[in-house]
């Protein structure tokens, strides 16, 4: 399967050829291998050099958790577009999810909160590392789901925003 990869106004030919519990990846003149360790844990080979990497997919994003380094990407749809079409203010950007299962460290805000786009919100400990969650459009913190030191999934909002 061939797709194309945008990143900073350049765009990539990438591949992937499916193999026993993984696959083997090219994005442009890099190419690695992707093992599968467990649901949304991989281990990444590049160079003779192992990484880990954690991803969840949450509608037309995919975060990644390379060592400690946190990636949103978009997915293309069907159709070719990046972002998988408008998602609306009120989707998914009204919802911060942990990028994965872990604890809730700190968090950054309460409710009645006024925050900006990209303003940290929560920071979640998972595999050891912190993670800051950012909000994804400017609002105001509606609801807090948990508090400190509380055990988070991937699948309930951690805090919901009014955008």
């Amino acid at each position: 399967m061939i797709q194309h990869f945008n990143h900073q106004d350049t765009t990539l030919e990438t591949s992937a050829e499916p193999r026993d519990n993984g696959a083997d990846v090219v994005i442009g003149n890099n190419s690695f291998s992707v093992s599968r360790i467990s649901d949304g844990k991989y281990s990444v080979e590049l160079n003779g050099v192992r990484h880990t990497v954690c991803c969840v997919i949450r509608g037309d994003r995919a975060y990644v958790d390379v060592e400690g380094i946190l990636l949103e990407l978009s997915i293309p749809s069907e159709d070719g577009n990046a972002g998988g079409g408008d998602i609306g203010l009120a989707g998914e950007k009204d919802k911060i999810y942990a990028p994965m299962p872990g604890k809730i460290v700190k968090l950054l805000v309460k409710e009645g909160d006024e925050v900006a786009e990209k303003q940290p919100l929560v920071i979640v400990e998972a595999m050891k590392m912190e993670n800051q969650v950012n909000a994804a459009a400017a609002g105001t913190v509606r609801k807090i789901n948990f508090s400190d030191g509380d055990q988070v999934d991937t699948d309930t909002p951690i805090i919901e925003l009014e955008i």
